[in-house]
């Protein structure tokens, strides 16, 4: 059995981690578990309080982790708190971090769009802009015109509670498809899912802005309770004509974005008196990795290119096989690199102006 001194056992147990990740067979567990005891053993400090070791061995235990080898408990408070680090997604969901001049190259194509072609195409299109758009417009009382701070915040919220379900609904239905057939997904379900976190943390960014109350939180209810069946069915029937409709969500995305960020950017108008001068939350500084001083229009510039590649991500898949590979896969491992030197960037400039205040 283990010696219960306390003083090192962060060095036993990474002799003990060490053990089991090479071991091939009980007796070098016993081994590696003896020199453990033998250097705990020789502790004499027994004031540190880790906790009770346990005295079972880990085989015998019916949990998944080995004895007090739990991760550290995160209250809600300290996430709060760490949510600009929380934000970041490197090493998850990794986004695109936009540089100014992609944004500028992304701005200038709002107005791309794509041209029903098939029949499949043309009920989409006629049920995205006469089903809902142009209802959507009436309901939320919005105007392109000189738009009103209150008719795009619970836009906002409403249009990005309900574009995080169609990343995530073809995501699933294409994992079980791979699980049920026994084939290659061929890198479609990482993009998939990325769209949907990325949608989903919109919401989260303009919630942190703009406060939601009941009316809102009906629509987005009724928005997800209507169209998530709609999409499903849609997806089982014709995979291609949910990316379409997709596709064509995003192009009335893109021009409600631009739209907004024109506004904001113009004196005189309604969007820019309460807007121009809003700082970017915490979240969108830690998601996009903005500088400290960015605004709130930094960020609204950062989801309209988001909206604009899942555009552009949803009318290729549109043209798609099912089978064909995903030419987004390298994109990904390109923005997670690009998202680790960002980070290391930022830590060596932190450093050194630690070093100088220091």
């Amino acid at each position: 059995m283990l010696c219960r001194s306390p003083a090192f056992r962060p060095a036993a147990d990474a002799m003990l981690a060490t053990g089991w990740r090479r071991a091939a067979n009980a007796s070098t567990l016993r081994r590696v578990a003896r020199a453990g005891g033998r250097l705990l053993s020789t502790a004499a400090d027994e004031s540190i309080d880790h906790g009770p070791l346990a005295s079972k061995h880990f085989r015998a235990i019916p949990s998944a982790h080995p004895p007090n080898a739990k991760p550290q408990v995160l209250s809600k408070a300290a996430y709060d708190l760490a949510e600009r680090d929380m934000s970041d997604r490197m090493g998850r969901q990794q986004n695109h971090i936009w540089s100014p001049e992609e944004l500028q190259h992304r701005l200038q194509g709002y107005n791309d769009v794509h041209v029903p072609e098939t029949f499949s195409d043309h009920v989409m299109h006629k049920i995205m802009y006469w089903g809902l758009y142009h209802p959507f417009n009436f309901i939320t009382g919005y105007s392109s015109k000189d738009p009103t701070p209150q008719s795009i915040e619970w836009r906002l919220i409403i249009l990005e509670s309900f574009a995080g379900v169609p990343g995530f609904v073809a995501a699933g239905f294409r994992h079980f498809r791979s699980l049920r057939l026994l084939k290659k997904d061929y890198g479609w379900i990482g993009t998939l899912l990325e769209e949907a976190e990325n949608e989903r943390m919109h919401l989260l960014v303009c919630l942190k802005m703009f406060q939601a109350g009941t009316v809102t939180r009906t629509l987005c209810i009724a928005a997800q309770v209507c169209m998530t069946p709609f999409l499903m069915a849609v997806y089982v029937v014709k995979p291609k004509a949910m990316h379409r409709f997709v596709g064509y969500l995003e192009q009335t995305a893109c021009q409600t974005y631009h739209n907004i960020i024109s506004h904001i950017e113009t004196p005189g108008t309604r969007l820019h008196t309460a807007w121009a001068e809003l700082p970017a939350p915490e979240m969108a500084k830690g998601y996009w990795h903005l500088d400290d001083d960015a605004k709130w229009v930094d960020a609204l510039k950062c989801m309209y290119a988001d909206e604009s590649n899942h555009r552009d991500v949803n009318h290729t898949f549109a043209s798609m096989e099912s089978d064909d590979p995903n030419p987004y896969v390298n994109k990904h491992k390109e923005d997670a690199a690009k998202a680790w030197k960002l980070m290391e960037a930022q830590r060596v400039i932190r450093e050194h102006n630690a070093a100088q205040h220091g």
